[in-house]
């Protein structure tokens, strides 16, 4: 499920990505955030392989643990933020259920709903969380 600045846009406020240091840049940022069941850990393995990344480690891995396995991927025109959890306390089961899904080439794409995009922005409360929820509960109010 699409999560961070992507699923803020998608709710009418768009603004560019920031860097680690809290700069603007052009390079897109994707968050998506999973269900982290051991299946899907190996599935989210097998599609990184896929894009051609290495994998090879967290295969050999003893005891994985799929609820501690973030991955951060750079690509030339984006980076890949691949979260097992968000900081809010929400679950992904309830969110997925309330989410919001955009369409593209008929391929249905989820996006974290609304009410748990504020949940998360209001639990992170770094500056670009403080604006995006400024900007998000003004344009709910302009259209209602």
């Amino acid at each position: 499920m699409i999560v961070g600045g992507t699923a803020v846009a998608l709710h009418g406020y768009f603004r560019p990505s920031t860097s680690s240091d809290g700069t603007y840049t052009d390079k897109a940022d994707l968050d998506f955030w999973y269900n982290p069941t051991y299946d899907n850990y190996y599935r989210l393995l097998d599609a990184l392989e896929v894009l051609g990344q290495d994998v090879s480690a967290f295969r050999e891995e003893q005891t994985p643990n799929p609820k501690k396995s973030f991955f951060r991927y750079d690509f030339d025109k984006f980076t890949l933020d691949l979260l097992p959890e968000l900081k809010s306390d929400l679950t992904f089961k309830a969110s997925f259920i309330k989410r919001e899904t955009s369409y593209l080439n008929e391929i249905a794409i989820p996006f974290l709903g609304y009410d748990d995009l504020i949940a998360d922005k209001e639990i992170n409360s770094r500056p670009k969380d403080i604006i995006d929820l400024e900007q998000l509960k003004k344009i709910k109010k302009s259209t209602e």
